[in-house]
């Protein structure tokens, strides 16, 4: 890996990378301050992500539960 991408920081950081492939996007992160810059904004981003939660409106709700009686079983 000549150059980590984005793609491969997003890779190592759901543990989703091969032996090979952590050990150079660590050493890249480790070695580039700017690649550890844009990892940890990515931490922040995916930490910003688990943390919404996301529902359905009430009018939504509503609507499917008042096509739900309408429904024949």
């Amino acid at each position: 890996m000549n150059k980590t991408s984005t793609r491969d920081l997003i890779k190592y950081a759901y543990n989703e990378t091969r032996l090979n492939e952590t050990v150079e996007t660590r050493n890249a992160i480790d070695g580039d301050p700017l690649i550890e810059g844009e990892y940890k904004e990515l931490l922040e981003s995916m930490g910003t992500l688990d943390e919404i939660q996301m529902n359905p409106s009430d009018e939504t709700i509503k609507a499917i539960l008042k096509k739900a009686k309408h429904v024949k079983r």
